[in-house]
C-alpha cells in the first residue's frame, strides 16, 4: 500500500491522555470516556474532527502516551480532567484504515515493517496522528499520519 505524502500545519489540541501498552484495549475505553466529555471543550476548530496523538518514545515495557483529543483554536478554559497538546507541523505519510478496530495493530505492523521501509522515506520522531472525521461515523475509515523527514 502506498501512503500519501502531506505537509500539515502545527495545531493545538485538548484531550485525555492514556499511558500504557494497550494490552487490555484501554485506548478504545479512553475514546469512550473522551466521547462523553468532548462537548466540554471550548474553542474547537471543527466540532466533528478528532485526533489520536501518540507522542513520546515507547519505553522499555512497550508503554506509550496516547491522547484522544480535539483540535482547538485556543487553550482558554480547558476542562479540569483534560490536558493540552501542541503538535508541530511537518511532513507526514498518510495511510487510510477502514477495518475492524481489533485488527488495527496488524495494520500498524504493516506500516512499520513493510510499507514505510519500502516508501523511500525515513520516520521522524514527532507525534504520530490518527485523524477521525465524518468518514469514521459513516464507514469506520480514518487516517494514520506517520511523521517523516
Amino acid at each position: 500500500m502506498e501512503g500519501k505524502i502531506v505537509n500539515i500545519e502545527g495545531f493545538k489540541a485538548v484531550g485525555i491522555t492514556y499511558f500504557g501498552d494497550n494490552t487490555n484495549g484501554e485506548i478504545p475505553r479512553l475514546w469512550e470516556v473522551f466521547n462523553k466529555s468532548f462537548m466540554n471543550i471550548k474553542h474547537k476548530s471543527n466540532p466533528m474532527l478528532f485526533y489520536g496523538i501518540c507522542d513520546g518514545e515507547v519505553d522499555s515495557d512497550c508503554r506509550f502516551h496516547y491522547t484522544a483529543c480535539a483540535k482547538v483554536d485556543s487553550f482558554e478554559s480547558v476542562p479540569e480532567n483534560m490536558e493540552t497538546k501542541v503538535v508541530q507541523g511537518g511532513k507526514y505519510i498518510v495511510y487510510t484504515y477502514g477495518g475492524a478496530i481489533q485488527d488495527l495493530g496488524g495494520f500498524y505492523e504493516n506500516i512499520f515493517t513493510h510499507w514505510l521501509p519500502t516508501s523511500g522515506h525515513e520516520m521522524d520522531f514527532r507525534p504520530q496522528l490518527e485523524l477521525y472525521d465524518g468518514r469514521f461515523m459513516v464507514n469506520g475509515e480514518f487516517d494514520i499520519y506517520i511523521p517523516i523527514k
